[in-house]
């Protein structure tokens, strides 16, 4: 079973109910029955052996780098609070989980890490060392400028082995006023009411270890010291900022190993 496709294809069903995607998008309802259904399925199928087979194209994947030549380093983040990346893309279901398209499992794009990095070096970092503000010169070598391209690469994250099979988990927002945050929209301001009623709305998330992958393309011994920079700001980042959507809320927070 591919989550992905699960959560993009309309016929995609589950358990006894039938419950498809398309019923889904007719009738609200049944988004946390189809959420449960899919999170059962997907512990199943990995319960069957495909950690075998994800084991495989996963030390495959991360093979292909340099990591014997200087110019690679890689290291672990563990999840600390759910993690929601993609949540305000487009999607049927109104919230939104980024899960591979391939291998269908939650990973960390390199993009968002990079991101991330570059966010927090600017305008957290940047305040005491002014190298790494936007204007300084180690910002410009780790992400880059208008002009060139940054000597850092930040790779696509894969979940572990280990900690895939558990990685989908369901969570819920409940707004107590939605008429009165529609209607701010609008401009029509009627008063939110004690008697309001809360609307669950459920949403996946995920929760797990990701290996994380930095490349350089500089000489080796030059690259390294680069590369070790590189990991601290993003280690920092994911433990104080955190990656993907609600980080205000405490969601997306990730410890290095």
């Amino acid at each position: 079973m591919n989550a992905y496709l699960a959560l993009t294809k309309s016929r995609w069903a589950f358990g006894e109910g039938n419950v498809t995607l398309a019923n889904v998008v007719k009738r609200g309802e049944l988004k946390q029955t189809f959420y449960q259904q899919l999170i059962e399925e997907y512990k199943k199928d990995w319960e069957k052996g495909k950690y075998g087979w994800y084991k495989n194209r996963y030390n495959r994947y991360y093979a292909d780098f340099d990591f014997d030549k200087g110019r690679a380093i890689s290291f672990t983040a563990k999840s600390a609070s759910p993690l929601v990346i993609g949540h305000g893309v487009d999607s049927v279901l109104e919230t939104n989980l980024s899960l591979h398209p391939i291998y269908g499992i939650p990973y960390l794009p390199g993009t968002a890490l990079k991101g991330l990095a570059a966010y927090y070096a600017r305008n957290i970092l940047g305040s005491k060392k002014t190298a790494l503000s936007r204007e300084g010169s180690d910002y410009d070598i780790l992400f880059g400028t208008q002009q060139s391209a940054g000597f850092i690469q930040f790779h696509d994250a894969l979940i572990t082995p280990d900690t895939v099979g558990g990685a989908l988990r369901q969570d819920v927002l409940t707004p107590h006023h939605q008429a009165y945050n529609a209607s701010v929209a609008c401009k029509e301001h009627p008063a939110p009411r004690d008697d309001d009623s809360p609307i669950p709305n459920p949403f996946l998330t995920a929760f797990g270890t990701f290996r994380i992958v930095l490349s350089c393309e500089g000489e080796a011994e030059q690259a390294l010291s680069w590369l070790e920079l590189a990991k601290i700001v993003l280690t920092k980042a994911l433990a104080d900022e955190g990656l993907g959507a609600k980080t205000n809320a405490g969601y997306g927070r990730l410890n290095a190993n």
